[in-house]
């Protein structure tokens, strides 16, 4: 069986991608994420949904936990 070597590694990309953002948020409150997540540029539509859906939990946490 021959092997090809691979042009790119989405697996390294992808972890890459994970330890940068892990160490930004390292030690933020949700709510800090939050608004970190916020700032950031999005161009890819999923992502910019996956943003919108994160904040609109994060705004029924906040009305949920005013209302105890």
């Amino acid at each position: 069986m021959s092997r090809t070597k691979k042009k790119f590694d989405a697996v390294a990309m992808m972890r890459s991608a994970r330890d940068k953002i892990s160490a930004e948020i390292e030690g933020m409150t949700l709510e800090e994420e939050l608004k970190w997540l916020a700032s950031q540029e999005v161009n890819d539509p999923f992502l910019a949904r996956l943003r919108d859906r994160a904040a609109q939990q994060g705004d029924a946490t906040d009305s949920a936990s005013r209302r105890r």
